[in-house]
């Protein structure tokens, strides 16, 4: 099965951190990120980061990181082990209750 899937942001990296940019276009990602966690509860959350694999051309990998900081729709979160590239999906984890 082919599938087509349009990325919503991008991952760049840096020394100690991963930076997420999510395109304007897909702003309801991180609107309903707030909505989930508050507008001050945001720092130390674990996300759920789906995007492309470094194995394979076609792959896609899901990573837990944990957000440092929101700057409107650049997120900075922990150092993930992903390529610079395209972001599929960002979610919280299941609540473990």
């Amino acid at each position: 099965m082919l599938l087509t899937v349009e990325p919503i942001g991008s991952i760049r990296k840096s020394a100690n951190k991963t930076e997420i940019l999510i395109y304007s276009e897909f702003e309801q990602v991180v609107t309903n990120m707030v909505q989930k966690f508050g507008n001050d509860s945001e720092k130390g959350q674990k996300l759920l980061v789906v995007h492309k694999s470094k194995d394979g051309i076609n792959q896609f990998k899901v990573t837990e990181a944990t957000l440092i900081e929101r700057k409107g729709n650049l997120l900075t979160v922990s150092k993930m082990d992903a390529p610079e590239g395209p972001v599929v999906d960002i979610a919280a984890p299941p609540s473990s209750s």
